[in-house]
C-alpha cells in the first residue's frame, strides 16, 4: 500500500505499517494519545502489599 505517514507526511513507500513511515513516527503518534505516569512510581503499589525489605532483620 502506497501513502503519505499520518504523523509527518512523508511517503512510505518500504514500511511495512499502513500508517506510519518510521518506528520513531509511530512512537511519536503514539506518546501523543497516551496519558504519563504518575511521577511518583511507588503509588502504582496496592496497598496490601507488604514490603519485606522494610520488616527484615539480619538473624
Amino acid at each position: 500500500m502506497t501513502g503519505h505517514c499520518v504523523v509527518c507526511g512523508a511517503e512510505r513507500p518500504s514500511s511495512p505499517s499502513d500508517f506510519f513511515c518510521s518506528d520513531q513516527c509511530q512512537r511519536d503518534w503514539h506518546a501523543r494519545r497516551v496519558v504519563p505516569l504518575n511521577s511518583d512510581a511507588g503509588t502504582w503499589l496496592p496497598t496490601h502489599v507488604n514490603r519485606t525489605g522494610e520488616s527484615w532483620r539480619a538473624a
